[in-house]
């Protein structure tokens, strides 16, 4: 039975909703925390299973970014006088059941005026909110956790959730550690690795790999995937953090010209921008990885192991034309906005890499890095690792790679 339902609009802020899901599932588990993206199984009746698990929730999050309200859908009601807005509807619920509506503020937006909202989901102005803003995202999240935990007594014992091994994690963003493997076929001089926490705290991989949709259109800088922290770390910015210069999102616009959308797993090499400046990163390569559905957001591909692989190509063309790219970090290609689960991802992957190396024994590449960004995401790694005989532990430490911590 879930105690937190998370409330969204597609269209305004799918990103920071998969991620306070994501979050919040690692921390409490996916039974606990109601995402209709997620939550509802195909076949099942959607409305019904929206409200009756609205119904059943103490809390209900209301993520609300800048294109809020005018994303509403028009027309007030269908023929019976529902709302015709699920969004309104749900908030509606929640009040009229005594569910507790918590506002979630994305980056600077400002709760909606009383006036402005529908008499029923008017309260909604006065409701005390949280803020998430992708400069202080981590404490944002672990006050968001922490606040959900003081509310609701059935989730003041998941301190940790039981991971897929057994062991117990906490929930929080990993720090920053690496774990190096090679593989025992001789033939490959290539290694596999894996980088624990926040890709902005990343500095030790030449290129890196962005998750990107099939339309070739990066994220907003203010919403929470790979994509958007690359876009705005990339960019030229004025003493405020103001974007001056879009300069990843403006080269991978002028790359793809008017070629979009692009066939799942196309994938296009862009300069790095600032990101050379504060985490050496020389080259980005930006796969299609996801690609949208009417009415339910992105999805990720079903060949991802096909986006690795042309990822990887690229990334390897780049390393035999420059002798200072050697490393390559890749980020669970579509389990962030794009929904799919960690596990298979992470196996798929690591296989798909695997097989690259093997096949190509005149890489220029010398690490293969991937991200883990939670507890969940490490263990998906870690599972799939164990699953490949060919893969054994080695030290981290060469020229390209920082030295272990």
């Amino acid at each position: 039975m879930p105690d937190v339902f998370i409330n969204y609009r597609v269209r305004d802020q799918a990103g920071y909703a998969a991620l306070i899901y994501r979050e919040l599932a690692a921390r409490f588990g996916n039974s606990r925390v109601f995402y209709a993206s997620y939550s509802i199984n195909p076949g099942e009746d959607f409305s019904r299973e929206i409200i009756d698990n609205l119904r059943r929730c103490t809390v209900l999050l209301a993520v609300i970014g800048p294109n809020w309200s005018s994303t509403a859908p028009s027309g007030a009601a269908d023929p019976d006088g529902a709302v015709d807005d699920w969004v309104h509807r749900e908030i509606s619920e929640a009040f009229a059941a005594g569910v507790r509506v918590v506002p979630i503020l994305v980056e600077e937006v400002a709760l909606p005026r009383a006036a402005a909202l529908p008499p029923d989901i008017a309260a909604l102005a006065r409701c005390q909110y949280l803020r998430l803003h992708h400069r202080t995202i981590e404490s944002d999240v672990a006050r968001l956790v922490r606040e959900l935990a003081r509310l609701v007594p059935e989730l003041r014992d998941r301190a940790a959730e039981q991971s897929p091994t057994g062991a117990r994690r906490p929930a929080e963003v990993l720090p920053l550690r690496i774990e190096a493997f090679r593989i025992t076929d001789p033939a490959s001089p290539c290694r596999i690795g894996i980088v624990t926490g926040t890709i902005n705290r990343v500095n030790c991989a030449d290129i890196w790999v962005n998750s990107e949709n099939t339309g070739m259109e990066m994220s907003r800088a203010s919403d929470f995937s790979i994509s958007a922290i690359i876009r705005y770390m990339g960019a030229r910015r004025d003493e405020t953090g103001w974007i001056t210069e879009d300069t990843i999102a403006m080269e991978l616009a002028a790359r793809v010209g008017n070629r979009r959308p692009v066939a799942p797993g196309t994938a296009f090499v862009t300069g790095a921008g600032a990101l050379f400046e504060s985490n050496n990163v020389r080259k980005i390569v930006h796969v299609a990885a996801v690609q949208g559905e009417p009415g339910e957001g992105f999805q990720q591909i079903r060949d991802v192991g096909r986006c690795l692989t042309n990822a990887l190509t690229e990334a390897d063309g780049v390393a035999q034309q420059d002798a200072a790219v050697r490393t390559v970090l890749f980020p669970l290609l579509g389990a962030g906005t794009g929904g799919a689960a960690v596990g298979p991802t992470a196996q798929t992957l690591l296989t798909a890499a695997v097989d690259y190396l093997l096949g190509t024994p005149g890489t220029a590449l010398r690490m293969v890095y991937f991200l883990a960004y939670t507890a969940a995401e490490l263990d998906a790694l870690g599972n799939a690792v164990r699953a490949m005989r060919r893969l054994v532990p080695t030290t981290p430490a060469a020229d390209h790679d920082p030295p272990p911590p």
